[in-house]
């Protein structure tokens, strides 16, 4: 996700000459069957230009939506309803509201709204049965080969970084365009809505004492208005469309349906609004429809735990058996489909069994820095509190493999597009020219007189002021060395993260993938990192990552889609507040491991000792669900 100022940011209005860019952006999910028609409209270069006049009004709305928020990136934005109806009376210029001009520039103004939460309710009254240009759009735009309902229910609903008092201090503008939104909802007649409010109020208020901020609250007020939206489009608007509901129940490439995405989000609401938009011979179908590897909709909302969405499509009776969709279930151990085609040449190895605890980093190649401790201090795992470890008869709680058994499609299939952590003893590969800058003397010789900012805790001088430690990185191992004993090592918490950029010279070598995924998924960042005893990163949610402990060891505290957090305090602080995190999901990653982290997990992480390694976040065309 995108997030700018703590809160994640709108796209700027789309210029209304511009669709086909439009398109190009939130059509994804179903491949296509053609193109959007062209719309023969002059480019950018000149701005609005001589467009035609309807495309000028509609303009001025949506640039005047976002006015109060002075140019500052956010998605509470306000159209003025009556003016943009007025605004889409085309025939007074002699053009139909059925006629494909007309319904593509309908089409981007209602992507547009879909964008913007305080536009929601007024997209309900503008795609009504009553608006002489609804039926034509369900049936021409939405019914359309081109068009996919994905993004309409995959939508990225903002996460926020920051409680609002710390938005209010960094920016008041967009705080001012929240409460703008908020007072709406408490004025409204929608008491569910109000009690979503409230409950986001009192959470985010919790939030600031505990230097942490939930997600999920806000979220769950979004999603709940913004299914109004979904049931609108697929229950009235389109609900007599044929064109549109053969596009409504088609699978995505995965055969996912609208249902199952829903679901992967924790969308109760959502999830409620396309039962119910489905005829009722339908839905039980629609519940037992399996995408490609045998989920239903019920499966994926119990991969993170959502029980509410569980218990909203399990009280949809089952289909008859004549119509019931035939098809495998989903693998009840998943990890036991690593059939291991790639057997460990170590005669020593010991045999590994896909999730067992025997599974150990004892194949890897000659150029991986795992076999030797590097020129690091070996770890301390007695110095944490026993209470904070994981048990000793089950020292990671996710499914483990070792790098010999490890299969990428199994790994796609079942653990990124279906969301499953997964620890791959002996993964953190890298060919031998690169594995070589992760020992002390490699990495002094490539970085050792570059200068680096070790912060508590990412985010920490923005959030509370505090200093970094800056230094060479050379000085600043030593200050590590300094530390190394319990004793010593609550104080001075700085872990150097570095976010690597295009422009990085010196740490460039940490930016490959290791071996198992290189050439084979789409990168989208990599962190570098080096720290010491009790050092870490306080719990945080993002993309499916991919982390890479080439030296030390870390405990890891995860927890899975519904509870997203960011906690603004240094790991070892929280873990002490909290009392060791209890309702956390522990894992001990130790030198050569691979921990997989899916998208929307919750993780932090706790180094016992020195710790380097490289945190790889990355995407995939066809396996990685994008909100």
């Amino acid at each position: 996700m995108t997030h700018v100022g703590g809160y994640m940011a709108a796209v700027v209005p789309l210029p209304l000459w511009r669709p086909a860019l439009l398109l190009a952006l939130l059509v994804t999910g179903v491949a296509a069957k053609k193109k959007p028609p062209p719309m023969n409209i002059p480019g950018l270069g000149g701005g609005l230009g001589g467009g035609p006049p309807w495309r000028k009004a509609i303009d001025k709305v949506f640039t005047e939506a976002c006015a109060m928020n002075k140019g500052r990136p956010s998605v509470f934005c306000f159209p003025n309803k009556g003016e943009l109806i007025e605004a889409l009376q085309v025939e007074q210029y002699g053009l139909e509201f059925t006629s494909e001009n007309f319904l593509m520039d309908f089409h981007v103004v209602v992507q547009q709204m879909l964008q913007w939460p305080p536009a929601w309710t007024d997209l309900i009254d503008i795609l009504g049965t009553s608006r002489p240009w609804t039926k034509a759009f369900c049936d021409k735009i939405v019914g359309s080969g081109w068009w996919s309902p994905v993004p309409l229910v995959r939508k990225s609903f903002i996460s926020p970084r920051q409680t609002l008092v710390q938005l209010e201090r960094d920016m008041p503008v967009v705080v001012s365009s929240m409460n703008r939104w908020f007072e709406l909802l408490r004025q409204s007649n929608d008491a569910q809505a109000q009690k979503l409010l409230k409950d986001f109020k009192e959470s985010d208020k919790a939030d600031a004492k505990n230097k942490s901020v939930h997600a999920r609250p806000l979220m769950r007020l979004m999603q709940h208005m913004h299914a109004k939206v979904v049931r609108q489009l697929l229950g009235k608007a389109c609900k007599g469309s044929s064109a549109a509901w053969e596009v409504f129940e088609k699978g995505d490439s995965n055969n996912l349906t609208l249902l199952h995405h829903a679901a992967s989000l924790g969308d109760v609401a959502g999830v409620k609004a396309i039962i119910h938009a489905t005829p009722k011979r339908k839905r039980g179908a629609l519940a037992a429809r399996r995408d490609l590897w045998g989920y239903t909709a019920e499966d994926w909302a119990k991969l993170s735990n959502f029980s509410d969405v569980s218990a909203a499509i399990g009280a949809i009776a089952a289909p008859s058996e004549s119509s019931a969709p035939t098809g495998f279930e989903p693998p009840a151990e998943p990890v036991k489909l690593f059939t291991g085609a790639k057997q460990s040449t170590s005669p020593t190895a010991p045999h590994c069994e896909p999730g067992s605890e025997t599974c150990a980093a004892s194949n890897v190649d000659a150029g991986s820095a795992s076999k030797s401790d590097g020129g690091w201090p070996p770890p301390m795992p007695e110095a944490a509190p026993a209470g904070w470890m994981p048990p000793a008869d089950k020292s990671c709680f996710a499914d483990v493999v070792d790098a010999a058994q490890f299969e990428f499609e199994v790994f796609m299939h079942h653990y990124v597009l279906h969301p499953r952590p997964l620890l791959v003893r002996g993964g953190a590969q890298f060919h031998a020219a690169i594995a070589g800058n992760f020992t002390r003397a490699g990495l002094l010789e490539a970085a050792g007189d570059q200068k680096v900012e070790a912060h508590r805790f990412p985010g920490a001088k923005e959030y509370d002021g505090s200093k970094p430690i800056v230094k060479t990185l050379r000085e600043y191992l030593d200050v590590l060395d300094e530390r190394s004993s319990a004793q010593h090592a609550t104080k001075r918490l700085h872990i150097f993260h570095k976010r690597l950029s295009k422009d990085e010279v010196a740490l460039n070598f940490s930016a490959t993938l290791p071996t198992l995924l290189d050439g084979k998924v789409v990168q989208t960042g990599s962190m570098f990192y080096v720290g010491g005893l009790f050092m870490g990163t306080p719990p945080h949610h993002g993309l499916p990552t991919a982390d890479s402990l080439v030296h030390g060891m870390k405990i890891w505290f995860l927890q899975p889609p519904g509870h997203e957090a960011f906690v603004n305090e240094a790991m070892y602080d929280h873990l002490v507040r909290t009392g060791g995190a209890p309702a956390s999901q522990r894992c001990l990653q130790q030198a050569g491991d691979l921990l997989f982290v899916p998208r929307a997990w919750t993780s932090g992480d706790l180094c016992l000792g020195h710790c380097v390694g490289v945190a790889h976040e990355f995407t995939h065309d066809k396996w990685d669900l994008r909100e």
